[in-house]
């Protein structure tokens, strides 16, 4: 597997920009404190250091504000490390939470067991390069046959005869990635995935509903373009679990934020970012597995 990274990817809050290589440190602090009903930071103090993923990053960063300004003895530090080098620097205690964007299946660490705890969920879209002419939707079966390498031109779907090439967002090197075969591209990051699509006419991946805009072009699934209300509705069967890990044996702070994050305060602060609340898990499995790449690259 071929492992791009670029180092110039951006993340947008609240209007300002921040670079995503090298690893960026954020410290938090507001006047403002906002709980309703039982508070599950009371009487806790200390410092909870938080890393892994940028899928979800933003609440969790809205979150660290509102919880250090109603308690001044709490020190809340966010780091994007990404999710496989997040878990394992949380089971070896060099962390305390995770934010980990895949299945508790994808998972694969040393050191001390984790604990996986779902806190929202997070609608994707497959996508292409802009001027790729397949599409606009194709079904799911043939969408995980591109994943999995059974198609290998695009012309075979619809498209030009230009290579099929999978993207994937790498756990980490302390990882299982999600297949060796030559033609997969492994990134770091879901901004550094829209970077490459948007450059490349051949590569495909999957990213947030929340990330897309007008230089992707999504793929319709089963005959339903990507929307979160056609979600809602059934139509549309996209989706991975937020999740978070933390050290069971060590739980105090990272549990009580993942009980804040599953508050309605927390659910709100999801669903402001572009997310949806735990609420709004579906009933149905993704016919895409998203949330699984090792699945997805086997195009299972």
């Amino acid at each position: 597997m071929r492992r791009l990274f670029h180092q110039r990817s951006v993340l947008k809050y609240t209007g300002c920009f921040l670079p995503v290589f090298p690893l960026f440190l954020l410290l938090f602090s507001v006047s403002c404190p906002v709980f309703a009903g039982e508070d599950p930071f009371a009487g806790l103090s200390g410092t909870l250091r938080i890393v892994g993923s940028n899928v979800g990053l933003v609440p969790a960063r809205q979150a660290a504000e509102k919880i250090m300004a109603a308690h001044p003895g709490i020190t809340i530090t966010v780091t994007m490390t990404g999710a496989g080098t997040g878990n394992r620097q949380v089971s070896l205690r060099q962390a305390d939470l995770c934010l980990y964007d895949r299945d508790p299946g994808d998972s694969a660490h040393h050191g001390a067991p984790l604990t996986y705890v779902a806190y929202g969920v997070d609608p994707m879209a497959v996508v292409v390069n802009p001027v790729n002419p397949v599409g606009p939707a194709l079904n799911a079966a043939r969408i995980r046959d591109l994943f999995g390498g059974r198609v290998k031109l695009w012309s075979e779907v619809g498209g030009e005869p230009v290579a099929v090439e999978p993207m994937y967002v790498e756990a980490s090197e302390v990882e299982d990635r999600p297949d060796n075969r030559g033609n997969n591209i492994s990134v770091s990051s879901q901004q550094a995935m829209v970077f490459m699509v948007v450059r490349n006419r051949g590569l495909m991946g999957c990213v947030s509903l929340r990330d897309l805009d007008a230089a992707l072009k999504p793929l319709g699934v089963d005959g339903v373009m990507p929307g979160i209300e056609a979600f809602r509705q059934g139509r549309y069967r996209v989706y991975r679990m937020m999740f978070a890990t933390y050290d069971a044996a060590r739980p105090s702070l990272a549990q009580a934020f993942l009980k804040y994050m599953q508050s309605p305060e927390g659910q709100q602060l999801l669903v402001a970012a572009g997310y949806l609340p735990l609420a709004e898990k579906p009933a149905w499995e993704s016919v895409i597995p998203v949330g699984q790449p090792s699945r997805l690259a086997l195009g299972q």
